[in-house]
């Protein structure tokens, strides 16, 4: 008999107020493993509280976050990085001084702790195989020596992706993905979160303004609007309300 994986991130009747000021209310977002979920929504409805809160980064006022079944409402941001969760940042960060690879062992070493025993010949050799995989999946291969400063805006994006990866994440939250790149860049990034979720099956969750962005990627669309969730569903279905065409996409859209 088959059982089925509990949803990769739940968030149940969550509240979070900054002085006095509520930036969610009573939220609710269901995430089944293995989808690609995006969370949209105008400036100031609460998008990056919504992730800042899955993170660990903020604590809810009030409610619970479950990842794979575990209620982390409580639990550290570090901790939740070993329990499945990774994040990239709108803006990306990296180390700039260090080169491509250097970056993505320092995310191996957070994965594994920050011990002499792991900096010893032994451990950086362990490295190697889970940082090249993570270049090749990110195409950054034929840059691993370049240092981070040097890289376009949308390379740094996919490095930033390529050291969240070799945490082995349950959960990816990726945050504007897209933001600053050129036309052209973006097409390859959603190329590859693309190929990234076919060849891994890896939960998605993200935010993104550019709307052929979020309707290429995204198998199910969440709408914030004030803190609280306007509506959920296939995608298609989502953009053709009339209530999220005034609030979000434009009444022409």
């Amino acid at each position: 008999m088959t059982t089925t994986p509990p949803p990769a991130v739940e968030v149940r009747n969550v509240v979070k107020r900054f002085a006095g000021n509520t930036a969610l209310d009573d939220v609710e977002l269901t995430v089944p493993a293995g989808q690609v979920h995006a969370v949209i929504g105008p400036n100031g409805a609460g998008k990056s509280t919504l992730f800042a809160v899955i993170a660990g980064e903020h604590r809810p006022d009030r409610g619970t976050v479950h990842i794979a079944g575990q209620n982390v409402t409580s639990m550290a941001a570090h901790r939740r990085v070993k329990a499945g969760v990774a994040r990239a940042f709108q803006v990306a960060r990296v180390f700039a001084e260090m080169t491509v690879e250097e970056n993505v062992t320092v995310a191996v070493v957070a994965a594994h702790g920050t011990s002499r025993v792991f900096w010893s010949g032994g451990g950086l050799r362990r490295a190697r195989r889970p940082v090249a995989e993570a270049l090749e999946e990110m195409r950054l291969g034929d840059l691993r020596k370049r240092q981070a400063r040097a890289l376009s805006q949308g390379d740094r994006k996919r490095l930033e992706i390529a050291m969240a990866l070799v945490l082995e994440p349950k959960l990816l939250l990726l945050d504007e993905p897209t933001a600053g790149m050129s036309p052209e860049e973006t097409a390859a990034t959603v190329e590859l979160v693309h190929e990234l979720w076919t060849h891994t099956g890896l939960t998605v969750l993200l935010t993104e303004h550019d709307m052929q962005v979020v309707f290429g990627l995204a198998q199910q669309l969440t709408v914030l609007n004030r803190g609280t969730v306007l509506c959920t569903g296939d995608p298609a279905v989502v953009r053709e309300r009339e209530d999220v065409r005034e609030i979000y996409l434009g009444a022409s859209t």
